[in-house]
């Protein structure tokens, strides 16, 4: 059976924020890709980050020239991107459906491994479009269940997990965007970076095969070493703009 809404707020509020901790160098690096992916449709202006967490995208935003909000209902990684934009951007410690924020406000707003998380996605999605601008832009990173690391795991596949409500496929994705009154734009996957230790503690974790041996050298110094990692994710780029 499904968490209610406050339920989830709860296990989000309380979430022990270790494990994301221990990978901020290759979430770092997710960080400017996913900004390099904004700035190819929407240069510059009013962005919101639903689910920011320690706020890593958001301060390289703000580096960016971007006017910043985040939405993190964690209290430990909300307090962490409040001291890391250090006053110069906004963070409030909610969730999209509480948060006090004004309809057309954002050029951008971006979605970063949320919406599996999301009850009722199309009604979040929609909730999204009312903040936009009439020339904004959603951007979206969602486990795929067409994916190729889906299809080949199976029930190993690491994005299968009991926090994940909802999944998708490419199909599915848009239109959940189409019926929000989104216009979809692209598709498109990136690679994640975590450490070799991080991969082989997962790996295990999941019954992936090899990964026990995996470990072995992760426990080297080697096991610092970033490596890529295709999850089986794939992002969306929605509009509100009514394109041709």
């Amino acid at each position: 059976m499904r968490s209610s809404a406050e339920q989830l707020r709860e296990l989000y509020s309380q979430m022990d924020s270790t494990v994301y901790e221990s990978e901020l160098e290759g979430r770092n690096r997710a960080a400017r890709r996913y900004l390099e992916i904004v700035r190819q449709y929407v240069r510059s202006g009013r962005l919101l980050d639903v689910g920011c967490a320690a706020g890593l995208f958001l301060s390289h935003a703000l580096q960016g020239g971007w006017d910043v909000t985040g939405l993190e209902p964690n209290e430990e990684l909300y307090e962490q991107a409040r001291r890391r934009l250090a006053g110069k951007g906004e963070v409030q410690c909610t969730t999209l459906e509480m948060a006090s924020l004004g309809e057309g406000s954002f050029d951008a707003i971006t979605l970063w491994d949320v919406l599996e998380h999301v009850p009722e996605p199309r009604c979040f999605l929609k909730t999204c479009c009312c903040l936009l601008r009439p020339n904004g832009y959603v951007f979206i990173n969602v486990p795929d269940l067409d994916s190729w690391e889906a299809r080949v795991l199976g029930r190993r596949w690491p994005l299968l997990i009991p926090e994940h409500l909802n999944y998708f496929n490419r199909r599915s994705l848009r239109l959940c965007g189409e019926r929000a009154a989104l216009t979809f734009v692209r598709f498109g996957r990136r690679l994640a970076w975590f450490s070799l230790k991080y991969v082989a503690y997962r790996g295990a974790q999941h019954g992936i095969p090899g990964s026990n041996l995996l470990r072995k050298t992760a426990e080297t110094p080697m096991g610092r070493f970033l490596i890529p990692v295709p999850l089986g994710e794939t992002f969306v780029v929605l509009t509100s703009i009514l394109l041709a």
